[in-house]
């Protein structure tokens, strides 16, 4: 199964809660043979383009602002 995680700022995680929950959960899916794809925020990620633990990275563009973070 195809499977995308997004709404997060990225893994590795380093920020907090739900980028934690993220940073677990998807590469325990790829052992159980799933494709998955992390989309984060472009001045969060360092792995563009990338794997992380068999998770695949895709960075989006994104304003760096202070209203717009979380």
């Amino acid at each position: 199964m195809k499977i995308a995680i997004m709404g997060i700022r990225g893994i590795p995680a380093n920020y907090g809660g739900f980028e934690t929950f993220a940073e677990e959960l998807a590469p325990r899916l790829v052992k159980k043979g799933h494709e998955v794809a992390v989309y984060g925020r472009s001045n969060n990620i360092k792995y563009n383009g990338k794997f992380y633990k068999g998770v695949r990275i895709i960075v989006l563009p994104t304003v760096s602002h202070k209203y717009f973070d979380t």
